[in-house]
Protein backbone atom coordinates (compact mmCIF):
# COMPACT_ATOMS: atom_id res chain seq x y z
CA UNK A 1 0.00 0.00 0.00
CA UNK A 2 1.36 3.41 -0.84
CA UNK A 3 1.65 6.16 1.77
CA UNK A 4 1.36 9.92 1.22
CA UNK A 5 4.01 12.34 2.47
CA UNK A 6 3.29 16.05 2.12
CA UNK A 7 5.80 18.89 1.65
CA UNK A 8 7.18 16.82 -1.22
CA UNK A 9 9.59 19.55 -2.30
CA UNK A 10 11.40 19.43 1.05
CA UNK A 11 14.43 17.47 2.22
CA UNK A 12 12.37 16.48 5.26
CA UNK A 13 9.87 14.57 3.09
CA UNK A 14 12.68 12.47 1.63
CA UNK A 15 14.13 11.88 5.10
CA UNK A 16 10.74 10.55 6.23
CA UNK A 17 10.59 8.28 3.17
CA UNK A 18 14.05 6.96 3.97
CA UNK A 19 13.21 6.05 7.57
CA UNK A 20 9.82 4.56 6.67
CA UNK A 21 11.53 2.26 4.19
CA UNK A 22 8.33 1.93 2.15
CA UNK A 23 8.46 0.83 -1.48
CA UNK A 24 5.44 2.88 -2.50
CA UNK A 25 5.47 6.54 -1.49
CA UNK A 26 3.49 9.35 -3.08
CA UNK A 27 4.90 12.82 -2.48
CA UNK A 28 2.49 15.75 -2.48
CA UNK A 29 2.96 19.49 -2.44
CA UNK A 30 1.06 22.60 -3.43
CA UNK A 31 3.64 23.27 -6.15
CA UNK A 32 4.50 20.93 -9.01
CA UNK A 33 7.24 18.48 -8.10
CA UNK A 34 10.09 17.53 -10.43
CA UNK A 35 9.69 14.12 -12.01
CA UNK A 36 12.22 11.84 -10.34
CA UNK A 37 12.45 8.34 -11.79
CA UNK A 38 10.86 5.78 -9.48
CA UNK A 39 8.81 8.30 -7.50
CA UNK A 40 5.16 9.27 -7.68
CA UNK A 41 3.98 12.78 -6.96
CA UNK A 42 0.86 14.89 -7.06
CA UNK A 43 -0.12 18.51 -6.64
CA UNK A 44 -2.61 19.31 -3.91
CA UNK A 45 -4.18 22.67 -3.13
CA UNK A 46 -2.63 24.70 -0.33
CA UNK A 47 -3.93 23.87 3.13
CA UNK A 48 -5.51 27.35 3.10
CA UNK A 49 -7.86 26.24 0.31
CA UNK A 50 -11.37 25.12 1.27
CA UNK A 51 -10.85 22.03 -0.92
CA UNK A 52 -7.57 20.90 0.70
CA UNK A 53 -9.01 18.20 2.98
CA UNK A 54 -11.31 16.83 0.29
CA UNK A 55 -8.51 16.71 -2.30
CA UNK A 56 -6.23 14.84 0.12
CA UNK A 57 -8.99 12.34 0.85
CA UNK A 58 -9.81 11.95 -2.85
CA UNK A 59 -6.14 11.31 -3.66
CA UNK A 60 -5.99 8.69 -0.90
CA UNK A 61 -9.07 6.90 -2.18
CA UNK A 62 -7.99 7.08 -5.83
CA UNK A 63 -4.46 5.80 -5.12
CA UNK A 64 -5.23 3.28 -2.35
CA UNK A 65 -3.30 5.29 0.26
CA UNK A 66 -3.93 4.21 3.87
CA UNK A 67 -1.53 6.55 5.74
CA UNK A 68 -0.88 10.28 5.40
CA UNK A 69 2.23 11.93 6.89
CA UNK A 70 1.63 15.72 6.92
CA UNK A 71 4.77 17.83 7.37
CA UNK A 72 3.45 21.41 7.45
CA UNK A 73 1.82 22.92 10.53
CA UNK A 74 -1.16 24.22 8.54
CA UNK A 75 -1.74 20.80 7.03
CA UNK A 76 -1.61 19.20 10.48
CA UNK A 77 -4.20 21.67 11.80
CA UNK A 78 -6.57 21.22 8.85
CA UNK A 79 -6.28 17.44 8.70
CA UNK A 80 -6.76 17.14 12.48
CA UNK A 81 -10.19 18.76 12.04
CA UNK A 82 -11.08 16.01 9.53
CA UNK A 83 -9.74 13.08 11.55
CA UNK A 84 -13.14 11.33 11.72
CA UNK A 85 -13.81 11.76 8.00
CA UNK A 86 -10.54 10.03 7.12
CA UNK A 87 -11.19 7.29 9.70
CA UNK A 88 -14.53 6.52 8.04
CA UNK A 89 -12.58 5.63 4.88
CA UNK A 90 -9.88 3.77 6.84
CA UNK A 91 -7.20 6.33 6.04
CA UNK A 92 -4.89 6.94 8.99
CA UNK A 93 -3.58 10.44 9.59
CA UNK A 94 -0.17 10.25 11.25
CA UNK A 95 -0.59 13.20 13.57
CA UNK A 96 -0.95 13.70 17.33
CA UNK A 97 -4.14 13.94 19.33
CA UNK A 98 -6.07 17.20 19.50
CA UNK A 99 -4.96 17.54 23.14
CA UNK A 100 -1.27 17.27 22.19
CA UNK A 101 -1.75 19.80 19.39
CA UNK A 102 -3.45 22.25 21.78
CA UNK A 103 -0.71 21.95 24.38
CA UNK A 104 2.39 22.07 22.19
CA UNK A 105 3.84 24.70 19.92
CA UNK A 106 4.24 23.78 16.26
CA UNK A 107 7.56 25.00 14.92
CA UNK A 108 9.90 23.52 12.37
CA UNK A 109 12.30 20.97 13.80
CA UNK A 110 16.06 21.46 13.53
CA UNK A 111 17.36 19.63 10.46
CA UNK A 112 19.76 17.55 12.54
CA UNK A 113 17.15 16.43 15.11
CA UNK A 114 16.62 12.74 15.73
CA UNK A 115 13.24 11.73 14.35
CA UNK A 116 10.94 8.84 15.12
CA UNK A 117 7.62 7.81 13.63
CA UNK A 118 5.33 6.93 16.52
CA UNK A 119 1.96 5.18 16.27
CA UNK A 120 -0.17 4.71 19.38
CA UNK A 121 2.87 5.46 21.55
CA UNK A 122 5.12 2.85 19.89
CA UNK A 123 8.11 3.71 17.74
CA UNK A 124 7.64 2.18 14.28
CA UNK A 125 10.51 3.80 12.34
CA UNK A 126 13.46 6.11 12.79
CA UNK A 127 15.82 6.71 15.68
CA UNK A 128 15.50 4.59 18.81
CA UNK A 129 13.57 6.46 21.48
CA UNK A 130 14.97 6.85 24.96
CA UNK A 131 12.93 5.16 27.69
CA UNK A 132 10.45 5.82 29.13
CA UNK A 133 8.38 7.08 26.24
CA UNK A 134 6.84 10.32 27.49
CA UNK A 135 4.38 10.68 24.62
CA UNK A 136 2.27 7.68 25.57
CA UNK A 137 -0.37 6.73 23.06
CA UNK A 138 0.47 9.57 20.67
CA UNK A 139 0.90 9.26 16.94
CA UNK A 140 3.05 11.42 14.67
CA UNK A 141 6.53 12.07 13.41
CA UNK A 142 8.42 13.47 16.36
CA UNK A 143 11.75 15.24 16.53
CA UNK A 144 13.39 14.85 19.90
CA UNK A 145 16.41 15.62 21.97
CA UNK A 146 17.49 14.74 25.49
CA UNK A 147 18.72 17.64 27.60
CA UNK A 148 19.53 17.48 31.29
CA UNK A 149 18.18 13.91 31.45
CA UNK A 150 14.80 15.07 30.13
CA UNK A 151 13.54 14.18 26.65
CA UNK A 152 11.74 16.95 24.79
CA UNK A 153 9.51 16.15 21.81
CA UNK A 154 8.21 18.31 19.00
CA UNK A 155 6.48 17.50 15.74
CA UNK A 156 8.80 17.01 12.78
CA UNK A 157 7.69 19.86 10.51
CA UNK A 158 9.16 21.78 7.62
CA UNK A 159 9.49 25.55 7.44
CA UNK A 160 6.07 26.87 6.54
CA UNK A 161 4.92 30.39 5.79
CA UNK A 162 1.71 29.56 7.70
CA UNK A 163 3.48 28.92 11.02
Amino acid sequence: MPVLITAGLSQEAYRVKRILDKAEVVFADSSPLPQIPGTKSLVLPSYTSSSFVHEVLKACLDLGIKKVYPLKSGEVRELAKARLLFAEYEVRLILPSDEWLRNNEMTAAPRDAAITVVEEGAAVAGADLPEPLSINKETGIFAWATRDQKTEYSLYLVEDAGI
